[in-house]
């Protein structure tokens, strides 16, 4: 299994091979308001500790939310 390194930055093609999912999903991810990317030429792109802090901070609400 791949591993997502805190200071690399990753494009929607390489996000979408480490989750697993398709390069479209990740794109669309990419693209939403809360998803820590930025855009780096015509490529949107995100820094492994953003994406790491991104899913812990989704986790937690998600939890909140259940309670």
């Amino acid at each position: 299994m791949k591993e997502l390194k805190d200071d690399v930055f990753y494009s929607p093609t390489q996000f979408a091979d480490l989750r697993g999912c398709s390069v479209p999903t990740a794109q669309e991810i990419f693209n939403s308001k809360d998803f820590p990317s930025e855009s780096f030429g015509k490529e949107k792109v995100a820094l492994g500790s953003a994406i790491r802090e991104w899913y812990r901070k989704k986790r937690v609400k998600g939890e909140n939310n259940e309670n």
